[in-house]
């Protein structure tokens, strides 16, 4: 429930920052709120796959894993996605400013 509830949370929140996009706004707070819950959702989710394939879940050999290996690399590469862009910390002070003026 809470995967499903933050998903629809990120698809709202993208079509807000495409709204604005579109009708040549500069994106808000939105970008870095998506950004955040993102990075950490799928740092989270390749973790929940390669537990739910036991051993096969850290197979990362193309030809022995299930998947060919994204799970273990989407893992592995999930804290590069936390870091491009601006770390949560960054992200979580312009939240801070602009949405909540502190």
């Amino acid at each position: 429930a809470d995967w499903y509830a933050q998903g629809q949370g990120l698809k709202y929140t993208r079509f807000r920052t495409m709204t604005a996009l579109s009708k040549g706004q500069t994106p808000g707070p939105e970008a870095s709120i998506g950004k955040c819950v993102s990075a950490s959702r799928s740092q989270d989710y390749a973790a929940f796959a390669m537990e739910l394939m036991e051993m096969g879940g850290v197979v990362t050999d193309p030809d022995h894993s299930p998947q060919q290996g994204f799970f273990p690399e989407s893992w592995i590469l999930s804290p590069a996605m936390r870091i491009a862009g601006g770390t949560d910390e960054i992200l979580r002070n312009i939240i801070a400013e602009r949405v909540l003026g502190l």
